[in-house]
């Protein structure tokens, strides 16, 4: 059954694939402005972690009673390495890089199950700039992602 779109939903969404992921430590969701010392600051803080930004939703209907919200989201693995060991950084930027491969099959896999309706087709990976974070390393996978609504519109 596809899932319902609320902020909820779709954060447990990405949050289940974190704390399953075996090289993940920590998982985040809010806006970029909220900024990593926000992330920092949490305890139970570590890398490499999964950061989900708050997503851009914009609804779309079928005509046939199907009603979704497609969230326009940025999702990144970021990973530390020293700022003096280019081995190291390229380490870490491939290790962000298999983290969104490894949740783009997930996404791919829960697309055939009917859980979500998204397309891999024009997902865009872009190495995390480090003219804003330091010692920091990673990607950040563009996605769209479909969820349905259908219980929020037609609610009796």
């Amino acid at each position: 059954m596809m899932l319902n779109a609320n902020l909820k939903t779709f954060s447990d969404y990405f949050k289940a694939f974190a704390t399953g992921h075996p090289d993940l430590k920590f998982f985040c969701f809010g806006s970029v402005e909220k900024g990593i010392a926000f992330a920092r600051s949490l305890e139970e803080f570590d890398y490499p972690f999964l950061w989900l930004e708050e997503p851009v939703a914009t609804t779309i209907d079928n005509g046939a009673a199907h009603i979704n919200d497609r969230f326009s989201v940025g999702i990144t693995a970021l990973v530390t390495a020293p700022l003096d060991d280019n081995d190291a950084q390229i380490d870490a930027y491939s290790l962000g890089y298999q983290i969104v491969t490894d949740l783009q099959a997930k996404m791919r896999a829960d697309r055939k199950a009917g859980i979500i309706d998204m397309e891999l087709e024009g997902q865009r990976k872009y190495p995390v700039s480090q003219l804003w974070v330091d010692g920091n390393f990673g990607f950040r996978l563009e996605l769209l992602m479909d969820l349905n609504i259908n219980a929020t519109i037609y609610k009796p």
